[in-house]
């Protein structure tokens, strides 16, 4: 019979198997899905167990299930497409940065989580100051289209996606879970890479979201945006930022905000309207949130987690 800890490995081991992407040791123990207290050594010893027993397999320091070794390689390539991706990333940042109102931008899905594939995208979550977010939402869009660094219709790959914005008012996600549980939305929160963070609200946004501690207690990500990546703002794109936001501010910059919502909403696709009015969580209008996810595989991707941690 598996013990606890056993159990927590594999339950770890086959949610990231779902996305083909095996875990260094390191990794596997900070991502362990509703461990019990153990230290290292009492980790060391259940997975050397699992892989005596043939549950789970290692290569090149990497674990998971038996027969999947060929996720190995996928892996290492993905570590070099993550690098062209999170290049092009800076790049699109550099040009967002100054944005009045724009606090944040953290890369996140599958660039941030290092699943990436050549033809994917790159999706930031854009934090913003309260009560101006759809003016930010706004000009990051039209500033990356005009580069082409934003996706458009079919042209998707290598760029940008801006489908999530929070204001710092309303950094948690409890509210929009797809259960109680929702493993992939946990997960999710810390497989980021803060490219834009001065204020250093990924720290804030993780506090706001502790929920998920009781399901990952072993996490103790640092969150600060990694030196060689970070995009720090330029003296004259500080000045033209304070310049905006002193005009926005109080009562007038209420009406700008106001008319950018306006504006977007009426170009809104009828279906994406619909689910808002529905109340689908992948797709949500409301006060400082915007998040257009059309294919939210969260509750799908947890059916068929739940279904294969059964017969372990």
């Amino acid at each position: 019979m598996r013990s606890i800890l056993e159990q927590a490995i594999l339950r770890t081991l086959i949610y990231f198997d779902l996305a083909s992407f095996p875990l260094t040791k390191e990794e596997l123990f900070s991502c362990l899905w509703l461990p019990p207290q153990a230290n290292q050594e009492c980790y060391l010893v259940a997975l050397s167990n699992l892989v005596t027993a043939g549950t789970i397999a290692q290569k090149f320091n990497y674990y998971f299930l038996s027969g999947r070794e060929e996720i190995v390689e996928g892996r290492r390539r993905q570590l070099i497409v993550t690098e062209d991706k999170i290049a092009i990333a800076r790049r699109a940042v550099k040009k967002i940065r100054s944005v009045p109102f724009l606090r944040a931008i953290f890369v996140c899905n599958t660039v941030g989580s290092e699943q990436s594939t050549a033809e994917s995208d790159i999706d930031f979550l854009i934090i913003t100051h309260p009560k101006r977010i759809w003016i930010v939402r706004l000009l990051t869009n039209l500033i990356l289209r005009f580069f082409r660094l934003r996706t458009y219709g079919r042209k998707v790959k290598n760029r940008v996606c801006l489908s999530f914005y929070l204001d710092a008012h309303h950094l948690s996600l409890s509210n929009y879970r797809v259960a109680e549980d929702d493993v992939h939305l946990a997960f999710w929160l810390y497989q980021m890479t803060p490219l834009y963070d001065p204020e250093n609200i990924y720290h804030k946004f993780l506090q706001a979201n502790s929920w998920s501690r009781k399901y990952l207690p072993n996490q103790e990500r640092e969150p600060q945006v990694v030196s060689r990546l970070a995009v720090k703002d330029s003296r004259l794109g500080k000045i033209w930022k304070k310049i905006w936001e002193k005009m926005w501010r109080g009562t007038y910059g209420d009406l700008v905000e106001k008319q950018s919502r306006l504006t977007q909403w009426m170009k809104l696709k009828p279906e994406i309207k619909d689910k808002v009015n529905k109340g689908d969580r992948g797709v949500v209008v409301s006060e400082g949130v915007i998040k257009f996810h059309e294919r939210d595989t969260r509750v799908l991707y947890r059916a068929e987690w739940i279904k294969k941690i059964g017969i372990i």
